[in-house]
């Protein structure tokens, strides 16, 4: 992943292993895309007409409350999300064909790369001075968090449980929660793992 900035607009770009019309699918719902966000704590989110939701978060990275009105408009190669409110006028979801030759030789990058950008320029360069300490500075941590998403995606979409859980349960939580559930599964694994080495090892030593 990688992450670039100019005075009134700032974008990482995300190498996936997904063909470009899979992720231009995956963009779509910006629910989703939202709330990936670790940096997000959603405390309301509801549609208030076509392609026309409202949301209401705390940014965990700069402490600010976001509460606006948002208008999705859909593109061939993604969506651009734009705001009614705040400093930030809009954020773009783009998809492109990956260019292996600006890839590390390890990337995984195989089929297309998501580029994120955010975008101040409705806003004038003394307003976006004075403004500072609204800038949405999750951008970077965003980036990460919807690769490791697609990553998984990537991995367990095919699997109609694992689709449900992250829909219906994973995505409604708030970041502290889901850091929570994740320590519970990987306790209850090892947990798991434990018991069938020792209900193992009792079979084995009856079988001696």
């Amino acid at each position: 992943m990688s992450a670039a900035a100019r005075e009134d607009a700032a974008w990482v770009r995300i190498p996936t292993g997904l063909s470009p019309t899979v992720l231009i699918e995956f963009s779509q719902d910006v629910e989703r895309l939202l709330r990936i966000n670790s940096l997000y704590e959603f405390q309301e989110w509801r549609s208030i007409g076509q392609n026309s939701f409202f949301m209401r978060a705390r940014n965990l990275g700069n402490g600010s409350m976001i509460e606006t009105a948002l208008r999705v408009i859909p593109r061939p190669d993604g969506i651009r999300v734009v705001y009614e409110s705040g400093l930030k006028t809009s954020t773009d979801f783009h998809v492109e064909s990956a260019d292996m030759n600006r890839q590390p030789a390890s990337s995984s990058a195989v089929g297309a790369v998501l580029v994120v950008t955010d975008d101040y320029s409705g806003t004038t360069e003394d307003e976006r001075r004075a403004r500072s300490a609204e800038v949405d500075t999750s951008l970077v941590s965003w980036g990460r968090d919807l690769q490791r998403y697609l990553r998984h995606w990537q991995r367990w979409s095919r699997f109609d449980a694992w689709r449900w859980y992250m829909r219906r349960v994973w995505q409604p939580m708030r970041p502290s929660a889901r850091r929570i559930s994740f320590i519970l599964i990987v306790i209850a694994a090892i947990e798991i793992a434990l018991t069938l080495l020792v209900v193992l090892g009792f079979y084995l030593f009856r079988a001696e």
